[in-house]
């Protein structure tokens, strides 16, 4: 079975969906993400792929 190449993966905000994510911390408190669109700080994110986003656009 041969795997289909991934694009770019792609972070989204679960409150808002918006892209525009920043890596706060990490070590003992794990993956902290931080959404400038709304504000939402959390370790929980989507993640997506370029061709997952281009196949669901049309």
């Amino acid at each position: 079975m041969r795997r289909r190449p991934r694009g770019k993966t792609i972070l989204r905000c679960p409150h808002c969906g918006s892209d525009r994510l920043i890596f706060e911390g990490g070590l003992i408190l794990g993956q902290l993400y931080h959404c400038l669109a709304c504000d939402y700080v959390g370790s929980l994110v989507l993640e997506t792929d370029e061709a997952t986003e281009k196949r669901t656009a049309t």
